[in-house]
């Protein structure tokens, strides 16, 4: 079991989306997340092979294929396959890349990820990272904490993964047969 969810772990960065609590004025909204729906672009972290081997990351926009001002931006975009995995605290894995793209989503746990450079990155319970460090020497990974690491791991196209979908619904499908299409007409005479 250890070894089929090897390529889970992967990358995150704990700190980077918070906002020091003397930096709120008092009476301010609190700040939106970077990761979390702002009706202008859903931002992940994306962790990928750069030219001098060693994995990097950054943040980056997924693009829009959906949603607008004050609701949901929804990014559809083709999946291979998905796959749920547990791993349990302690673990470690040296440095490893993954075969393909894919999409790593914790559901629950926390991990500890190693760069090149020296760096640790921490993924916690809902951060989403497109892992595409397909070359090069990788990164490290450990499950810290006391709870098993889970992730839903979506796989990617290799070509092309954040490629758009032009809507939800099944390849070949007609788009007045399928439900995800009548749902949006809905939500569009419901403004």
């Amino acid at each position: 079991m250890r070894a089929r969810f090897k390529l889970v772990a992967v990358a995150a960065m704990v700190g980077i989306f918070s906002v020091p609590a003397a930096a709120q004025e008092a009476g301010d909204p609190p700040p939106v997340s970077p990761l979390s729906p702002s009706g202008k672009a859903m931002r992940i972290m994306h962790m990928s092979g750069g030219e001098d081997g060693e994995s990097h990351l950054e943040i980056i926009d997924l693009p829009l294929t959906g949603g607008g001002d004050g609701h949901s931006v929804q990014s559809r975009l083709r999946a291979t396959d998905v796959e749920i995995g547990d791993t349990l605290p302690g673990d470690f894995i040296d440095f490893h890349g993954v075969s393909t793209p894919r999409f790593l989503i914790v559901l629950a746990g926390q991990l500890e990820v190693g760069l090149g450079d020296g760096s640790k990155h921490i993924l916690s319970k809902g951060d989403i990272v497109l892992a595409d460090d397909v070359t090069g020497r990788g990164h490290t990974s450990r499950m810290i904490g006391t709870e098993p690491v889970r992730i839903l791991t979506v796989r990617l196209p290799k070509d092309s993964p954040l490629t758009p979908k032009a809507n939800s619904c099944p390849d070949g499908m007609v788009a007045e047969k399928c439900v995800a299409a009548r749902l949006q007409a809905q939500d569009g005479k419901n403004k």
